[in-house]
């Protein structure tokens, strides 16, 4: 099918399709238990270029795919396929639609996934012109059984056979595994072909239709993991008259129920967030063997990953999200258990651990758990997760530096040879997980939190002697196991003015040199001079240090960046390189979007366990109001305004009354006021 015309649908936002083919881009259609990839032409194409090559797109029910794709096309009655003419696809987000004219005929396909079952939807509405139509209606589903990347779980072959209008299967090795599609009103002729491992299934309506008459015809195909072809048949039983309903919930999910933030300020920014929201809830999963998560990026990466979750964790729970990403840092918790206080980088969707994690990740985690605190105030999940974070920061780190010395030796987030044994990111990570350790023991009452900030304090002067390199401006990227320092360029050199590690004037140093030296049109490329790709991710750590060091004006283009990749390939999808590349659909770019936009633009720094909150705004010139509704800190919910640097406070809801301190710019006193729920303050 050859698309004319694609846009983006979302809420108010309207987003046309601006670069590239607009058939050839995928799209994804995501529940929390199953997801669909796909290109807007409508073909079976393969998806996906490492972890199963060309076998990462089509209906996925996690550890399991089921299904390549559906199809939908307008036959003459004698089986002569019919043109398409004006083809148009639309990304809702929370649905896909496609419409096309066959002639005076036209045909509109909308595709829903249900928001917690394995079920798929394609609902299809024929309407004809001044002639009237007399032709078939065919639906071909393209059906296969696979197993996940390294889910252990190896695929036997499908067996398929028809049963009443619809058609089941299961795989003949993993017999719990299980499908069963077809049409919520009668077949005129069905057909089923076996081929290789899995089969194409047809379904036919024959369609007579007066001038102006309409009718509607629903697709449903149902997975199963555990109740093979029968528990599929009950299940798209139980389906069979739902669309409405779940299209209906869907819409709520992706804008009403989570969306709660809503940004009001100059130029794209106010959307650049919804979106970012939306993203999120496209990456929000539960499947059998991994409980709650957020997929890492589509298609390659749906597992859970430790650096993910971790740099999401501000962005997820300020968005709504904070049960998902609570279980998430359980799960992860959960693997270090067993691994010694080692965080894992890469469980697989049946719950194997692919990578049991980079050096950098256990003390990232450290400093995810105190960012869920700080914004949710919620101790008892904090208290499950502390003897974790405890053993990691306390006995693994230590034991992973020896010998001689506080920097720990391994792979950090930067996966290149040729460097030395002890990576930047992960000193630094070291330093500022040790901080974030005491800050939950002394919310917790924990007597170690001295001894931790005492650690901290001589790792850190430690850190600033051996890494810091005068002649460059900026600490080394790696150090080899004997001493030596090495600079290869890498976009790490961001972290140490990120984290804070940094003093004030070597911070400016910092910048002065990314500014220089590693920035080109989109954002923070991965290596000075090597490898000018520019990722999300430190695109969006580096806004974070500008916002927060007087540099707004750089910090909001960062941001407008990762924006702007919304408008290549996929519409609305913020994808993993900028300004597109990789993943199509990324986690973190979502939520440093979000957390750059909350702790760097507005500057806010909540302490949700003492119902504290401090708003540091760091506004770009020309910029002199601003409003953001659905502040979410712990109990609390408010809304901020600014206005040429006075800050109004109305807070909504929640117990006690919220200490607020608000420093208009840099350099001025801090101002404070508590705030009782339903009253109004102006600072």
């Amino acid at each position: 099918m050859h698309i004319t015309r694609r846009q983006l649908s979302f809420a108010d936002y309207q987003v046309p399709f601006q670069v590239g083919e607009p058939g050839a881009a995928p799209y994804l259609l995501a529940g929390r238990r199953m997801y669909a990839i796909g290109i807007a032409a409508n073909e079976m194409v393969p998806i996906g270029l490492e972890h199963i090559v060309g076998e990462l797109g089509g209906l996925w029910a996690h550890p399991v795919k089921v299904a390549e794709g559906v199809v939908v096309s307008l036959h003459e009655r004698n089986g002569d396929p019919l043109p398409v003419d004006e083809a148009s696809f639309e990304d809702q987000l929370a649905a896909i639609c496609w419409t096309w004219r066959s002639g005076q005929t036209t045909v509109r396909r909308e595709d829903v996934i249900a928001a917690d079952d394995l079920v798929y939807y394609s609902h299809v509405t024929v309407a004809a012109g001044a002639e009237g139509f007399a032709g078939t209606l065919r639906f071909t589903a393209h059906l296969k059984f696979l197993g996940a990347w390294f889910s252990g779980m190896q695929a036997g072959g499908g067996n398929y056979w028809q049963n009443r209008n619809m058609v089941l299967g299961s795989d003949l090795k993993m017999e719990n595994w299980g499908v069963a599609c077809g049409l919520t009103r009668h077949v005129d002729g069905a057909t089923l072909a076996a081929h290789g491992h899995g089969a194409t299934a047809s379904f036919d309506v024959h369609l007579t239709l007066a001038a102006g008459d309409t009718t509607d015809v629903t697709f449903v195909l149902a997975a199963e993991h555990e109740g093979g072809s029968v528990g599929a048949a009950d299940r798209w039983d139980r389906a069979s008259c739902t669309f409405q309903t779940q299209r209906a919930y869907q819409q709520q999910r992706f804008v009403g129920r989570h969306a709660t933030l809503e940004l009001e300020a100059p130029g794209d920014l106010g959307r650049d967030l919804a979106l970012a929201h939306a993203n999120i809830c496209m990456l929000e999963a539960e499947y059998p063997q991994t409980g709650p998560f957020f997929l890492a990026g589509l298609p390659e990466y749906p597992q859970l990953f430790g650096c993910d979750t971790c740099y999401t964790v501000v962005g997820a729970v300020a968005a709504g999200f904070d049960v998902t990403m609570r279980d998430s840092l359980i799960k992860l918790a959960s693997y270090a258990a067993r691994a010694c206080g080692r965080i894992p980088h890469e469980v697989t969707t049946s719950g194997r651990v692919f990578n049991p994690g980079n050096v950098q990740e256990t003390p990232q985690f450290a400093i995810a758990c105190w960012d869920y605190l700080r914004w949710t105030g919620d101790l008892a999940t904090i208290r499950q997760l502390f003897p974790v974070c405890r053993e990691g920061m306390l006995e693994l780190i230590p034991a992973l530096s020896m010998p001689g010395g506080y920097y720990p030796i391994g792979d950090g987030m930067v996966e290149r040879l040729g460097m030395g044994s002890r990576k930047l990111d992960s000193a630094c990570y070291n330093v500022a997980g040790l901080l974030a350790l005491a800050e939950m023991a002394e919310a917790l009452h924990d007597p170690i939190a001295a001894a931790c900030k005492e650690r901290a304090q001589h790792l850190h002067a430690a850190f600033e002697q051996d890494w810091w390199m005068e002649h460059e401006g900026l600490y080394a990227d790696s150090m080899h196991s004997d001493g030596p320092l090495q600079l290869d360029g890498h976009w790490t050199v961001v972290l140490p003015a990120q984290l804070g590690i940094a003093p004030p004037e070597r911070t400016q140093r910092i910048l002065d040199s990314i500014e220089r030296d590693y920035v080109n049109e989109w954002g923070l490329v991965h290596t000075r001079g090597d490898d000018p790709r520019v990722w999300t991710l430190p695109t969006g750590l580096l806004a974070l240090a500008l916002f927060r060091n007087g540099r707004a004006d750089a910090g909001l283009r960062m941001l407008l960046n990762i924006g702007d990749t919304i408008h290549y390939g996929t519409p609305g999808a913020l994808k993993e390189l900028i300004p597109e590349g990789l993943c199509f659909v990324q986690l973190w770019s979502a939520g440093l979007l979000i957390q750059a936009v909350l702790e760097g633009l507005w500057g806010l720094a909540p302490l949700a366990h003492k119902h504290q909150l401090a708003v540091a705004p760091r506004l770009p010139h020309g910029w002199e109001r601003l409003r953001l509704n659905g502040v979410r800190v712990g109990p609390h919910r408010l809304n901020l305004a600014l206005d040429h640097g006075r800050l109004t406070v109305e807070h909504q809801d929640g117990a006690p009354p919220l200490e607020v301190r608000y420093q208009a710019q840099v350099g001025a006193d801090w101002i404070t006021a508590h705030v009782p729920a339903g009253t109004t303050v102006m600072l």
